[in-house]
């Protein structure tokens, strides 16, 4: 379940300028052609092509060249060079041979998932057969199928592709439930953003840490974070507060990761009051399942818009699962306890009793925490627009709209 509602509006807080950045930090691809030359001007002419309007270009350097370019429809200037396509990187990528593109941009902070998207799709249609994309903050490839699966649909493709979030653990010599866990974003700078930072996590927490601090990472994009030191919550339950890194690693134990000279800004998420470093209910409560972190209204919707798309493959599971003791399927309905449009929303998960012809029958699968007009066990019908979401429980793990090869396969495994 997740909740719709504003952090700072939520805890009562207001939001913290130190947390943001004066500006972006700047973003970078490697774009891998399968051609093995091209000129300045023929990579000029052929973004113009793409953008559909004039463009201005002027030159930055003339040998080795570099040039920037002025796209009218994005809301910063690309600076572009050739680099040589090294032995290494050619091993990494299983190429034999072509060329590279290195680009140079700053992301635009009121919305950089769009920003970076349309810079995927810019760069991945140049016409000198695109092999791969490197986004150098995060050192991720992105093949070309997985770009068109990912920047190229109708739906937004998921905020977490603009940061890392990189696991630690440490001490080595010691059994791995013994370990101790760092976490931390590499990617909000160039979103405008500090870097968020969780210390002290025992390593059989690390799971929920890194689910936490995704959450909030997203949650960044949409709202400023609260003050230093203000309480505030990202789901029922899921109380957290922000402290500098100094003051951090003051509480951090000798053998825990983390101690490492810090090249960027980030903020540390602790426990509410700041009176533990590591928030351990927050990640107790998340481990029990009994509540979730709020999604952002990007998210909500991108789920929405793949939970329709894929519903009648939904549905088609459903049916062969049935009431059987090994699997189970879930819908999410957003529940207001009125019609006002101010009222608080909880998202509720509904288990699928039925299947029929246009709609489906269900019972709330738990009890909710803002609702107060229905109790677990409430038997609903629903029809596909109802629903913003929906999963598919399995023995290997659950699987959702975005993971329809799996739920595929599944059903095969079910009905055979």
């Amino acid at each position: 379940m997740n909740h719709e509602f504003d952090i700072l509006a939520f805890a009562g807080l207001s939001a913290d300028s130190s947390w943001v950045l004066d500006e972006p930090v700047v973003t970078e691809f490697r774009i891998i052609f399968t051609e093995e030359t091209f000129t300045p001007e023929e990579i000029a002419k052929a973004i113009a092509n793409f953008a559909e309007e004039p463009i201005d270009v002027e030159w930055v350097e003339e040998n080795p060249w570099a040039i920037r370019v002025r796209v009218p429809s994005l809301p910063t200037d690309v600076i572009l060079w050739e680099e040589e396509l090294s032995a290494e990187v050619k091993s990494q990528e299983g190429v034999t041979s072509g060329s590279m593109l290195a680009m140079q941009t700053k992301l635009h902070p009121a919305d950089p998932l769009t920003h970076f998207t349309n810079l995927m799709r810019l760069f991945g249609s140049l016409p000198f057969g695109v092999h791969s994309i490197c986004d150098v903050p995060t050192g991720r490839w992105y093949p070309m199928n997985v770009i068109e699966d990912l920047f190229f649909q109708e739906v937004d493709a998921p905020e977490e592709v603009l940061w890392l979030t990189r696991l630690i653990e440490a001490p080595e010599d010691v059994e791995p439930e013994e370990r101790w866990a760092w976490i931390s974003t590499h990617g909000l700078e160039r979103c405008g953003k500090v870097e968020l930072e969780m210390l002290g996590v025992p390593a059989v927490l690390s799971t929920e840490g890194v689910h936490c601090v995704d959450g909030l990472a997203a949650l960044t994009l949409e709202q400023d974070l609260p003050q230093v030191g203000q309480n505030f919550t990202i789901g029922h339950g899921l109380n957290l507060s922000l402290i500098e890194v100094p003051e951090a690693l003051k509480m951090l134990g000798k053998d825990m990761p983390g101690h490492d000279e810090r090249l960027f800004r980030s903020a540390v998420l602790t426990s509410e009051n700041h009176s533990l470093l590591c928030p351990l209910q927050t990640l107790e409560l998340l481990r029990s399942s009994q509540t979730a972190i709020a999604k952002t209204t990007r998210s909500t919707n991108r789920r929405r818009s793949l939970a329709h798309q894929n519903w009648d493959a939904f549905l088609e599971v459903a049916k062969s699962v049935g009431q059987g003791d090994h699997a189970a399927c879930m819908v999410q309905v957003p529940w207001t306890n009125n019609d006002e449009s101010d009222a608080p929303r909880e998202y509720l998960w509904f288990t699928v009793d039925c299947v029929n012809e246009h709609n489906i029958e269900t019972t709330l699968a738990h009890q909710p925490h803002v609702v107060d007009t229905l109790n677990q066990g409430h038997q609903e019908t629903f029809v596909r627009d109802d629903i913003t979401d929906w999963v598919v429980l399995t023995p290997v793990g659950p699987l959702g709209p975005s993971d329809m090869e799996s739920i595929e396969l599944f059903t095969e495994q079910i009905q055979s």
